[in-house]
């Protein structure tokens, strides 16, 4: 569902959100969840006006005069946070994407919610209704915690510049990590046969009512989507590592051990290179090879659909091609109901690695694919199952 807002329309979807301007260019938040989606989207309005996201005022005095006396408009500190938050970004201390995310929650559900209201007479009761707001729009608990952290940024500013005495108490919640879910052996497998058999298949939209943003070129299944399956469980890389991926980002290794080193830019503070398991060597070969004989294949072109310049909006198109996959086979939910997207080949990647790696110790594992152990071991080690690992179940010590 779309609210027009200002100059925008904006489409709010669990974690992520869509803006498109009056020229229907589109540009999103979040890109790690830029899929589409049957999940129902929320519909509200915004009495003050959605700015672009470099629009913040560059006033270094955070400081803004308020009244005491006066009514304390959610939307004024709002403007403080970001110009602070702005600030953070040139000093490096947080990345663009991380001001966005601040930007897009600032900007929405806390601005709509607390529109006209004094925020000096924001208490815990105020602030529980806050978070059932966030819940009556069916938002995962890791993203009301978000929101939650960026009120707490609102009320902070208050505390420090004295328009209150002290921070209100904020309700008790019990985060319970919901990681998406990797695939098993034969989904995998599934997986790769379907998207060589969706080429022969055109995708119908029978929503004439709804926009369909996916370009005619892309509805039947191409030939690299194939290619890219298999390069990101090879590779470990997060979808935003692909959407920014370049032929000189890659160095093919050969000698004792074959691989490629991959330099991705920076994403989530890391910038360490990477290597890929062997099978990623020829899978990037073939692919350069393809996408060289259509025109492509030099050192600052794109290594997946090099074609299309909006990246983003190459990130939506497949991530919308692998739910095409996924919802065809019936796994787009994995066994516990964890809903499964793009982003699960790259639990299905460290996951493989767990089970069929050796004895790879979890550190070498983290950095190579470019997170920490805390993370392997909380979404990924544990998906695994006893009878993923009944062979060291069933080892023995050799006396």
């Amino acid at each position: 569902m779309t609210q027009q807002i200002s100059n925008y329309r904006i489409k709010h979807n669990y974690e992520s959100a869509e803006f498109i301007n009056q020229n229907e260019s589109v540009f999103r938040l979040n890109p790690d969840v830029l899929i589409a989606s049957p999940i129902p989207q929320i519909e509200f309005k915004l009495n003050h006006s959605f700015h672009e996201e470099n629009s913040v005022s560059n006033n270094s005095n955070h400081d803004i005069k308020v009244d005491k006396n006066n009514f304390i408009d959610i939307h004024q500190v709002i403007q403080v946070i970001l110009a602070q938050e702005k600030h953070k970004v040139a000093r490096n201390e947080i990345t663009e994407g991380t001001f966005r995310m601040t930007k897009v929650r600032l900007e929405t559900n806390i601005a709509y919610f607390f529109d006209n209201t004094d925020l000096r007479t924001v208490n815990m009761g105020s602030i529980a209704r806050f978070i059932d707001f966030l819940s009556e729009q069916e938002l995962s608990t890791p993203t009301i915690v978000g929101y939650i952290a960026q009120l707490r940024k609102v009320l902070r500013y208050l505390v420090e510049q004295a328009y209150i005495t002290h921070m209100p108490m904020f309700p008790k919640m019990k985060v319970t990590q919901k990681p998406r879910g990797a695939f098993t052996v034969t989904e995998y497998a599934a997986i790769l046969r379907q998207s060589k058999t969706l080429r022969q298949h055109v995708f119908v939209w029978n929503k004439p009512d709804t926009r369909f943003h996916i370009k005619p070129e892309y509805r039947s299944m191409p030939i690299e989507m194939n290619g890219l399956i298999r390069f990101m469980v090879y590779t470990f890389l997060r979808p935003c590592d692909v959407r920014q991926l370049k032929n000189k980002h890659i160095e093919i290794i050969s000698g004792k051990f074959n691989y490629l080193r991959l330099t991705p830019p920076e994403i989530k503070r890391h910038k360490a290179p990477t290597v890929s398991l062997p099978q990623a060597v020829n899978i990037y070969k073939k692919l350069l090879a393809y996408q060289t004989a259509k025109g492509f294949g030099r050192p600052d072109d794109y290594v997946f659909f090099p074609e299309e310049k909006n990246r983003l909006r190459c990130l939506n198109t497949i991530g919308w091609l692998f739910n095409w996959i996924m919802n065809s086979l019936g796994i787009k939910a994995g066994p516990h109901g964890a809903d499964r997207s793009f982003y699960s080949l790259r639990h299905t990647a460290i996951t493989f690695r767990l089970i069929f790696g050796g004895n790879i110790d979890l550190l070498t594992l983290a950095r190579n694919a470019r997170t920490s152990v805390e993370m392997i071991e909380k979404f990924y080690a544990s998906t695994l199952s006893a009878e993923m690992n009944i062979s060291l179940l069933h080892s023995k010590r050799r006396s």
